[in-house]
């Protein structure tokens, strides 16, 4: 007589529809995962791409002053910052005075990021710039203005959700981390040099 084999199919290895959605379950989580990490990395250079770009209009705005050594607030460069963007206001034409048709406008309310200002820098404030390049209210008064940028609030601002854009007296613009401690700068001492002295009156003696 031939050999019967016999076949227990309980014992065949298979795949439970129990099985199938554990792993379904967690390929859903690690995909949330990897979805909410990116969310995370977009934000944070959006943050990062707007701190840039307002550091670049604050020195724009500098370098043309200085350039047009532009010695009155009707002829000097200048930024306006609120907390939904900046303006930016610099002789484009090259005509020689300062027009509504110069401005160069930055909105960054719709990106869900929030820009405030810290260390005694209340918003809205014109930042403006003299021949000499430093940074000046509209009154001529030396100051040093400090902005936060940040994603959604500036409640509690660390290194992972804001920056800092810091404007010294001299008019330089530094970018940090938004949890980094804000240097002091002192303003400059100047002295005018007197008309008729074979000196230009441009320059700054300490």
């Amino acid at each position: 007589m031939g050999s019967h084999r016999h076949y227990d199919r309980n014992s065949q290895n298979g795949v439970t529809v129990v099985e199938l959605l554990v792993v379904i379950i967690i390929i859903a989580i690690v995909a949330t995962l990897a979805l909410m990490q990116r969310g995370s990395a977009n934000s944070q250079f959006q943050r990062q791409n707007v701190a840039r770009e307002l550091k670049v209009a604050l020195e724009r705005a500098r370098f043309d002053s200085v350039k047009r050594r532009a010695a009155t607030s009707a002829t000097q460069a200048k930024v306006l910052v609120n907390t939904g963007g900046y303006t930016l206001t610099t002789d484009i034409n090259l005509n020689g005075t300062l027009e509504s048709s110069d401005d160069v406008a930055k909105t960054v309310s719709g990106q869900n990021i929030v820009i405030a200002g810290s260390g005694g820098t209340t918003l809205p404030i014109t930042v403006m710039f003299n021949q000499r390049g430093e940074a000046v209210d509209s009154s001529g008064v030396s100051i040093s203005p400090v902005f936060l940028v940040c994603n959604a609030s500036c409640s509690s601002p660390t290194n992972a959700t804001s920056n800092l854009v810091i404007v010294t007296p001299t008019g330089t613009v530094n970018l940090l981390a938004g949890g980094s401690t804000v240097p002091a700068f002192n303003a400059p001492p100047v002295t005018n040099v007197a008309v008729g002295t074979g000196v230009s009156n441009m320059v700054s003696v300490p």
